[in-house]
């Protein structure tokens, strides 16, 4: 069993992958403070959990947050007496990467790309809703174009009532009226058919520029909100597929 962990600015998503299509995850917050011993322990109540512990042979973390990569990777270490492999640094995305400067790209963005195309037909845009968000574009040659990254959903609500002193609080869900009959469910609907026709307009206008018609695929920490309105492709396991598949393929 593979241990993959993909570690998120908001989440870190702990994966138990038996198979491509037996994988078992749990997020938890991708707090700066936590110390080696508190990793340790999540990770421990989850192998007790799930009495995994002893079955558990590699692991591999995907990190947007160095802070934490060492810390988890430590805890992995002591916890299996493994070395975990960290994309990046002991193996690199193995997708061929046509950003003017590739350095920039992050390495969750890739792992989304060259995940896709083990999935998926080419070309493919993956729309991944998570702190931010991200449209990720793979052509037809299986190579990573670039794309587009916009604030994510939490992000816009803190931003919305840190700068309104009257507006409530929403906890946003999925609604069917567009027009609000309160200022609660005008502000859903803002956000939830506002975030809809980003996602709508951007794949309209990747698409247009292009010229291609690709396959797309939805993903992230906010992918099941949107999905049934979206009619897209949903693959919350998408990044945690992309460390299997390393794993199996190049390690």
């Amino acid at each position: 069993m593979l241990l993959a962990i993909d570690i998120g600015n908001t989440t870190t998503e702990i994966g138990l992958v038996g198979n491509i299509d037996s994988i078992t995850s749990y997020k938890l917050s991708s707090e700066r403070n936590k110390t080696v011993d508190d990793w340790m322990l999540d990770l421990f109540n989850i192998f007790q959990l799930l009495n995994v512990k002893d079955n558990i042979t590699a692991s591999i973390i995907s990190s947007t947050v160095p802070i934490l990569e060492d810390k988890i990777a430590l805890a992995v270490k002591k916890i299996l007496n493994i070395k975990p492999f960290i994309l990046g640094s002991d193996i690199q995305v193995p997708i061929k990467n046509n950003y003017k400067k590739p350095e920039e790209v992050g390495i969750d963005r890739l792992l989304n790309g060259y995940a896709g195309l083990q999935l998926y037909k080419p070309p493919l845009i993956i729309v991944d809703l998570g702190t931010a968000i991200t449209f990720d574009v793979v052509n037809k040659n299986g190579e990573y174009e670039g794309g587009a990254i916009f604030p994510g959903i939490q992000a816009s609500v803190e931003a919305l009532f840190s700068k309104t002193a009257k507006l409530p609080k929403v906890n946003l869900k999925e609604i069917n009226k567009v027009v609000g009959k309160t200022t609660d469910e005008s502000i859903k609907s803002g956000l939830f058919y506002g975030y809809i026709s980003l996602i709508e307009g951007m794949i309209k206008k990747i698409s247009y520029e292009t010229g291609e018609n690709y396959t797309i695929i939805l993903t992230g920490g906010n992918g099941d909100l949107f999905k049934s309105k979206l009619n897209l492709i949903c693959d919350k396991y998408l990044a945690l597929k992309g460390m299997y598949y390393i794993y199996k393929n190049h390690l």
